[in-house]
């Protein structure tokens, strides 16, 4: 078995970023004596989150903050309302690891939104990143996600109809060819309303596009492709879909105790296989996974 880990696999600058700002505050704590929580899951890795737990660093919300204690922003950003609760303690450290790119967003919706645009927003609405998001904004929006496309059709019309003036933004780890689908359907439905605008913003993490690009070269030039990832993150599910569209044999995994014998059987029976990993996923993990598989060979 040939076993081949894509380009650009893996941990990406705003989660390395996060993981070293959390080192340094768990190593200040050691030293100071006061307790270290997260608000929010940093990333969405459940085992690296364990990790965590492990040497005392807690999920916590707002409810759960004490005074003498240091608080640690997770990568995904949060909310408008959350921060005004942070700050109604004086006793706190805080440590922001909010993606860069993600505070790029908040600050472009906030600041076209109090121009009097609505704002289009495609991702997921349950999701951390853009809660975070869509609390920023002064005026009216609209979330859609690619699987509403469809469904939601008539409400998108009617929410372009309804405003003269529109700016659109995608979640950072969307996938490009989903967000010009959208905005060609938008920039359509706009060209036939005189005076109305509409301007979007490029807001796809560029380490996300190399990610998947990557993984789907690999994945046409192998028998089969796994992926390493939290099955609550965001951008590994999309990057599993890239994949899974271009070789069957596609398993999206958190560790190697997640194969099924049957998986396992398919392979074995696989002379390439091609190793991807969203961008919670630690270089650690990666590895692991390719040692498991070269187990296999034996």
């Amino acid at each position: 078995m040939k076993i081949t880990v894509a380009d650009n696999s893996g941990v990406c600058f705003g989660v390395r970023r996060a993981f070293s700002l959390l080192e340094e505050a768990v190593e200040n704590a050691k030293k100071s004596g006061i307790k270290v929580s997260m608000l929010g899951p940093l990333i969405h890795n459940p085992r690296v989150i364990a990790q965590y737990a492990e040497k005392g660093v807690k999920v916590i919300d707002t409810g759960s903050i004490t005074e003498n204690s240091c608080v640690v922003i997770r990568s995904h950003g949060i909310t408008k309302e959350e921060r005004a609760q942070l700050d109604r303690f004086s006793g706190i450290t805080l440590v922001d690891t909010t993606c860069p790119y993600v505070q790029r967003i908040h600050q472009l919706v906030e600041k076209r939104s109090s121009e009097g645009f609505a704002v289009l927003i495609m991702g997921d609405r349950e999701h951390s990143e853009v809660r975070g998001i869509t609390s920023k904004i002064s005026g009216d929006f609209f979330v859609i996600h690619p699987s509403e496309f469809d469904s939601k059709s008539k409400e998108l019309a009617s929410f372009t109809a309804d405003h003269a003036k529109i700016f659109a933004v995608a979640q950072t780890t969307s996938r490009p060819a989903n967000y010009e689908y959208l905005l060609k359907k938008v920039r359509k439905t706009v060209a036939a309303m005189p005076g109305h605008r509409f301007l979007a913003a490029e807001t796809i993490c560029t380490a996300t596009l190399k990610r998947q690009d990557s993984a789907g070269e690999l994945a046409k030039k192998t028998d089969s492709m796994v992926v390493v990832g939290g099955k609550n993150s965001s951008n590994t599910s999309k990057l599993f879909q890239v994949v899974s569209e271009k070789n069957s044999n596609s398993f999206w995994v958190e560790s190697p105790e997640d194969f099924t014998v049957s998986d396992i059987e398919t392979l074995k029976r696989s002379g390439s296989v091609g190793i991807t990993a969203g961008a919670s996923t630690p270089d650690e993990q990666i590895a692991e996974m390719r040692s498991f598989l070269e187990s296999l060979n034996g």
